[in-house]
């Protein structure tokens, strides 16, 4: 088998098989699969693996580490272990428990969402469109089911199942079966639970009537509560209907004036002196105190659009107006915040504050706000109203790196600290525990003297539950922390494990780690790489061993391909770049190379990707390895108001380099971009001579207009976009309007001297088609060569099938005939004349 892909590979190599023949040229492609861990058990005897391609490949594995062996499941959406010796599977028919030591099966017919009861080790099956609850023990018996449920909760903690059915609220001890019913006098919507008490709501507009059940007493009493005058009750936001502390209920509100507003649907009025999200339908909030039948908070109806967050899991929250905010040229805009203390007691105003989450929390016990500006992060304290910085001067790195640090926001977001009046900051590199009360600092982990770069692992249920709360993680540093570790320069990458208490860290770096999963006795890792498939490994009492590896027969093939990360140098600083190598390479040969760009593409390389030719942009780098192209992908590099001279320099130095890495054909380069990728490509062709032939993608070519224009995705401006994000203007068209000329690739189009195929989906909301439209009708006057492509019904990305395949072939087309010398395809002869 590996001879006849290796012979097929070949023929592809040689030109024998050209487009005409996609069928041979899928019988190889079809061979390669990506592998995913779906889940394992608690041993780590057993493991769920899922092995998918395009060509309709999609098996789901059940492998066992010990004997090496696997057997092929039948189809599931969600698998999950119920000890070691079950393995539970649902899919929209059935949930499926497999006994693994005696290989028998009992099916639950039904839509099921199944989750474990941890206490009781029962499972808890609710089909949702049914509007059936049921329970069932390990082995799939089902111990009892009831109709007519559209509401439950699971009490994990007390082992306790709380739902409703019809007109009743009703409780059962998971472990002993024992249920008690309540009588309610209206539907239910809303269920929620605490310690000692229960609570269920109907929620009307107008009104909610609120039951409330205590545990302790057994009483169950009714209360209702009125809306306020000018709103109404979001009852559709059932998520954000809320009970704390046992005593304040948090309401959703919609303002009665935007909800019943008369639209004209021939008419659209836009001001621009009001924010573009004016008309949107906002949400309100109020805070009811139940034990004074009281307004604590009530919604203000002179916020157009508000937004809050809670700050943590007691009554303290901001809220801002997002209206504020005409201008709308940043992503993470400035604005005044009102601190809000205990449910509405109290209240401070800080100005000038970024919003996006992420850039502030607040210590309740040391009553300061922490905030990030300037590239700092900073304390308020609101009782003396003094602000300094919150670590030491010497220390730098907090700032995001994206966009050129336009975005204004940290490289990470916080993470706080269970019971401490401490938060975890992170720079480009590393971790650092900062103690709020003493103000000390300390340096947790030592990625930035290698090149290394920390990132803290952290799972769902360290983040809070309420929809409210501002969602930053909470870790324990009494429990272990895991790092996820990659090397900026090398691209390795690995884990590590640190205990705060005992000053313990663990490395795990001795590959290409993407997962880390802890079983009883020891470490999955799994990993995947270029041109190197899915591999399970594990770790048990530090020693290393593949328990698993995908495409073994298809290794050999892939072994003949190389992939190199290497660093190069400009005025602008030093940039990485990763090329790779084509099957079969020989030193002593020149090689055809396509360069594919957009922001940070090095990085693609870091994931295994299979031969195919249905892409979603054009390009496979592993075909075009296949058939005899060297690859690149340079990271490019952007200076702030000068991007087009930043992006060529640094893109010819990447060419040059690689020149001295690898058999260029310097004559024979081409290249490829969609998107950011496709703006790159324009001013590549328009900029430099190094490119015999370029194809665009959903490309932007005139600045100017799209900087006043509209994105159909987003309801802001593009000149957001253009100033502050990818674009990197760095100021507006009006202040600066000869740099949006210079970095317009359709005002330098004279300079074009290579043929361009240019794509677009019609119905692109992201990117205006008119944009690659401009281009090529400025190819046309000048009579220089261009094809353009319009797909008729697709959009940013090309998504059907069919069309994906055209383009692919189309690309590889137009590539082989100019790059080279092949004949040209039907379609490509028009241009030739």
């Amino acid at each position: 088998m590996v001879i006849r892909i290796l012979a097929l590979a070949l023929m592809l190599i040689h030109g024998l098989y050209l487009s005409q023949n996609i069928d041979s040229v899928d019988n190889v492609y079809r061979k390669y699969h990506v592998t995913a861990l779906l889940t394992a058990s608690p041993s780590g005897r057993h493991v769920v693996l899922n092995h998918y391609n395009i060509y309709g490949k999609d098996e789901d594995e059940l492998f066992d580490v010990r004997s090496g062996k696997g057997i092929t499941l039948e189809k599931h959406l969600k698998y999950q272990f119920l000890g070691d010796d079950r393995l539970l599977m649902t899919n929209i028919a059935r949930t499926r428990f497999h006994d693994l030591k005696r290989n028998l099966s009992v099916d639950v017919a039904g839509n099921y969402v199944a989750t474990i009861a941890d206490a009781s080790g029962q499972v808890v099956l609710h089909d949702a469109g049914a509007k059936v609850l049921a329970l069932a023990s390990k082995d799939g018996k089902v111990i009892w089911k009831v109709p007519n449920v559209k509401n439950y909760q699971l009490d994990n903690e007390r082992g306790r199942l709380i739902y409703v059915a019809g007109d009743e609220l009703w409780t059962r001890e998971l472990k002993n079966g024992r249920s008690k019913t309540y009588m309610l006098d209206s539907e239910i919507q809303w269920l929620s639970f605490s310690a000692n008490r229960i609570y269920c709501a109907n929620i009307r507009a107008a009104r909610v009537e609120l039951y409330t059940l205590d545990l302790l007493s057994d009483k169950l009493e009714k209360e209702l509560i009125d809306s306020p005058e000018a709103f109404e009750f979001a009852s559709s936001l059932t998520s954000y209907f809320e009970i704390r502390e046992d005593g304040k209920f948090i309401f959703p509100f919609y303002m009665k004036s935007k909800l019943h507003e008369k639209k004209d649907p021939e008419l659209k009025i836009t001001y621009s002196n009001r924010n573009s999200r004016d008309k949107v339908m906002n949400y309100h909030m109020g805070i009811y105190d139940l034990g004074g039948g009281r307004w604590d908070y009530r919604p203000d109806e002179r916020i157009h659009l508000p937004m809050y967050r809670f700050l943590n899991g007691k009554g303290d929250f901001i809220v801002y107006d997002q209206g504020g905010d005409i201008v709308e040229e940043q992503q993470n805009v400035v604005l005044d915040f009102q601190l809000v203390l205990d449910y509405g007691k109290s209240s401070h105003i800080l100005p000038k504050k970024r919003v996006e989450d992420g850039n502030y929390l607040w210590d309740r016990n040391t009553r300061q706000f922490i905030y990030f500006d300037r590239k700092r992060w900073w304390s308020h304290n609101i009782g003396t109203g003094a602000d300094q910085e919150l670590l030491p001067l010497d220390s730098e790195g907090w700032e995001s790196r994206s966009q050129n640090g336009l975005v204004q926001a940290p490289e990470t977001n916080p993470v706080l600290v269970k019971g401490r009046s401490a938060i975890i900051l992170s720079n480009q590199h590393d971790y650092f525990l900062v103690d709020l009360e003493i103000r000390r600092s300390e340096r947790i982990t030592k990625g930035g003297d290698q090149q290394v770069k920390y990132s803290l692992q952290l799972s769902k249920d360290q983040y809070p539950r309420s929809s409210w709360t501002l969602k930053l993680a909470e870790v324990d540093l009494g429990k272990e922390l895991t790092f996820k570790l990659f090397n900026e320069i090398s691209y390795d990458s690995g884990f590590a494990t640190y205990l705060y208490g005992k000053q313990k860290t663990r490395l795990f770096r001795q590959g290409h780690y993407k997962e880390m999963i802890p079983y009883r006795n020891g470490l999955f890792f799994t990993s995947d790489f270029a041109l190197e498939p899915f591999k399970l490994t594990k770790v048990e009492q530090g020693k290393y061993a593949v328990v698993y590896e995908s495409l073994k027969t298809e290794k050999k093939d892939l072994e003949s391909m190389r992939h190199k990360v290497f660093q190069y140098k400009t005025r602008y600083g030093t940039a990485n770049a990763a090329v790779m190598f084509p099957m079969g390479y020989d030193k002593n040969k020149k090689y055809p190379m396509v360069v594919n760009v957009y922001e940070k593409f090095s990085l693609f390389t870091l994931d295994f990707v299979p031969p195919y030719l249905r892409t979603n942009g054009g390009f496979n780098y592993l075909h075009y390895l296949m058939n005899g192209y060297i690859v690149l992908y340079p990271d490019l590099q952007y200076e702030t108001s000068n991007v087009k001279n930043s992006v060529m320099t640094s893109l010819e130095k990447s060419i040059d380099t690689v020149k001295l890495l690898a058999s260029v054909d310097e004559k024979n380069i081409g290249i490829l971009g969609m998107s950011y990728g496709g703006y790159e490509t324009g001013l590549a062709l328009t900029s430099s001579k190094y490119f015999k032939t370029g194809v665009a993608g959903a490309m932007i070519s005139d600045l100017v207009t799209h900087a006043l224009s509209n994105n159909e995705f987003r309801p802001y401006p593009n000149y957001m976009r253009t100033e502050n994000q990818q674009m990197r203007m760095g100021n507006n068209v009006f202040d600066d309007w000869s740099s949006y000329l210079e970095s317009s690739p359709v005002y330098h189009m004279k300079n074009i001297d290579a043929p361009v195929l240019i794509w677009n989906g019609s119905k692109d909301k992201n990117v205006p088609p008119a944009q690659s439209k401009m281009f090529f009708i400025g190819m046309k006057r000048l009579q220089k060569k261009a094809v353009l492509l319009e797909y008729a019904n697709e959009t940013h990305n090309i998504l059907s099938a069919p069309n994906q395949l055209d383009l692919d072939i189309r690309t590889w087309q137009w590539f082989d005939h100019y790059l080279k010398k092949k004949s040209p395809a039907d379609w490509i002869e028009p241009l030739t004349k």
